[in-house]
């Protein structure tokens, strides 16, 4: 009971005055008792407030959040960290955001079989309750390509969700060409139906694509079985002309990709994102001989030359050893922080597509050429 009523002083507080006045009012008052009675606002960490849960699909629930002054937004298709006090240890998982009025943003979760994280917050994370949060981040945001395709799978849809509503926000001069295919096992499954059908009346063509369903039994013209070649092709005869966003499971990227090479689609004009921890190195992926190998980091303008102490390092150590100030998160090929495309070269480890993943990553080729 006390945690709700806090939970409503402390969004009547961040919804009323400016997060730098209360900011400024709270470093100055911070007490050790003002830290115990109201730690959401009381702080040098960054928190969110859990508003609302809201039931999106079987197993899927959005989460509405209310962050506190130490917030300074973000954007579409960026994601942030979400510290989860499960038991004894703190897990760390990362989101995909989607913004709504009043500073407050929301995080949709599918709960998976074997999911610590997301077991947890769909039994035990309630409104009023707060939780350490990290500052967004993330590129896979778009950059202002006239033709673009949201390909997503899943709870892949939430990072795509995020850039089409911000982008149909734009005036209608001013928006892209958009498309979107999304695809679920089952009718039931669809996450953000009603919004997927708002799209299609604001002019966005929509798929949504089922994987349950076979070609035969396809009776709507927006309605797709399983994505392969042949429905990318058919939905999307242009497919050549635009950018694609891909987001979604490990394995429908990978297939997807598959896809797409076979219908000579540039790689890299492919975006992507994922928030599964890679797979551990095989033996073979830091074999590569890497005295006299050369790797650019052309977004940076740096050229750096490896020597027999390289041997074994990913990508990111590489840079780093070598003085290129890399960005990088988790460390652990799965928040995308540290992801760059590869334009000439070869790597192994933790890619897709043209994109790399620097942190669970390695050389392949003795010249490698890296760009955002």
């Amino acid at each position: 009971m006390l945690d709700r009523a806090l939970a409503r002083v402390n969004g009547w507080a961040l919804d009323t005055v400016q997060p730098q006045w209360v900011d400024y009012v709270v470093s100055n008052t911070m007490t050790d008792f003002n830290r115990w009675f109201n730690g959401f606002l009381w702080t040098y960490e960054l928190k969110a407030l859990v508003e609302r849960v809201i039931d999106e699909a079987p197993g899927v629930k959005t989460f509405v959040l209310r962050p506190n002054q130490h917030w300074r937004g973000f954007q579409p298709g960026q994601h942030v960290e979400v510290f989860l006090p499960i038991g004894a240890e703190t897990v760390r998982r990362y989101y995909s955001l989607s913004a709504l009025p009043k500073g407050r943003f929301s995080i949709t979760v599918k709960q998976t079989e074997h999911g610590q994280a997301s077991r947890w917050m769909h039994q035990a994370l309630r409104a009023g309750m707060s939780l350490k949060i990290g500052h967004p981040q993330g590129r896979f945001c778009h950059q202002g390509q006239a033709k673009v395709l949201f390909l997503c799978a899943g709870s892949g849809i939430t990072p795509c969700h995020s850039m089409v509503s911000a982008l149909l926000a734009q005036p209608e001069s001013e928006r892209p060409d958009i498309q979107v295919m999304a695809q679920f096992r089952q009718a039931s499954e669809v996450i953000f139906w009603e919004t997927l059908q708002q799209w299609a009346q604001d002019g966005v063509k929509v798929t949504t694509a089922l994987s349950g369903l076979t070609a035969e039994q396809v009776c709507l013209p927006n309605l797709a079985p399983r994505l392969d070649a042949a429905q990318l092709q058919r939905h999307c005869p242009d497919l050549l002309d635009r950018d694609i966003y891909l987001c979604g499971p490990t394995g429908f990227m990978n297939q997807i990709i598959e896809h797409l090479r076979s219908l000579n689609v540039d790689l890299g004009r492919v975006h992507t994102e994922r928030f599964v921890l890679a797979e551990p190195p095989s033996s073979s992926d830091a074999a590569f001989e890497t005295a006299g190998a050369e790797v650019f980091f052309q977004h940076l303008n740096a050229r750096i030359t490896l020597t027999e102490a390289d041997q074994g390092k990913t990508l990111l150590q590489l840079g780093l050893d070598h003085g290129v100030m890399l960005e990088s998160g988790c460390c652990q090929g799965m928040c995308g922080t540290c992801k760059l495309t590869v334009h000439e070269g070869q790597v192994s480890g933790n890619s897709l597509g043209k994109a790399v993943y620097l942190c669970t990553a390695y050389p392949a080729s003795r010249n490698l050429v890296l760009d955002a």
